[in-house]
């Protein structure tokens, strides 16, 4: 979990550069490492370089959108832990889609609730902590 200096990693990706901002300053003050990434593409080669313990992914994004980016992360990085925010509701359909899919949580934008974002966070690098089972 994270580099030499043991602070665990994150890519936030969605195209609100304020939103991103705001998360960076947020779980940076946390002890995290946090890159951004406004479009898909972009986010993925973040991932790619960085292997973060967790993402941070809008659905609606530039160049690859956040079904697309869970798809390649859940099968190119399966440790990774992905958390997918969107505005997009549709009564629980699209929640229960991406969790299917391998998202490890969903929210809702806006965010009601940065602290239950931070614990779900931990929650996950944590879980991407633990050893394989089998």
């Amino acid at each position: 979990m994270g580099e030499a200096d043991g602070r665990p990693r994150m890519v936030a990706i969605d195209d609100e550069a304020e939103f991103t901002k705001t998360l960076q300053q947020f779980f940076g003050a946390r002890g995290y490492e946090v890159r951004i990434a406004l479009t898909g593409p972009s986010g993925l080669a973040l991932v790619e370089s960085h292997t973060p313990d967790v993402v941070l992914v809008d659905l609606k994004l530039p160049g690859m959108d956040g079904d697309q980016l869970l798809q390649r992360i859940h099968r190119d990085h399966p440790a990774i832990r992905v958390i997918v925010i969107t505005a997009y509701n549709d009564g629980g359909k699209t929640r229960d889609r991406l969790l299917r899919a391998g998202a490890f949580a969903h929210f809702d934008k806006p965010i009601a609730s940065l602290r239950e974002l931070a614990e779900t966070v931990k929650r996950a690098v944590t879980d991407r902590a633990k050893p394989a089972a089998g």
